[in-house]
């Protein structure tokens, strides 16, 4: 990746973010300061799934960018994974990174 975000992919504004670590992972999200949106880094599974449970409990107001089935699909892949007998993986674990709209400068 070269060059840097300088624009929020959501409201277009300068950035200004603050990173945040996910407490369940350490996986690294930032959140935009003029439209509290995420700007994900990476994500994990295990992210995903408490995310999933704290927009369930109504603890958070962002829904998460991967629907219940999709993280249900990841988590089957990633065991599919680890019980193939030429994966030579001790455990295996799926993280997204999301790009679309960046820009750069």
């Amino acid at each position: 990746m070269i060059g840097y975000m300088n624009k929020c992919p959501h409201c277009g504004a300068e950035s200004s973010f603050v990173p945040e670590e996910m407490e369940c992972d350490q996986s690294l999200v930032l959140w935009c300061k003029h439209c509290g949106d995420y700007i994900n880094q990476t994500i994990t599974m295990e992210s995903l799934r408490k995310w999933w449970a704290r927009y369930d409990a109504g603890e958070d107001t962002f829904k998460p960018p991967v629907s219940k089935g999709i993280l249900l699909m990841f988590e089957r892949l990633e065991q599919t994974l680890a019980d193939e007998p030429d994966c030579n993986l001790n455990r295996v674990e799926i993280h997204l990174k999301d790009f679309t709209d960046y820009r750069y400068k």
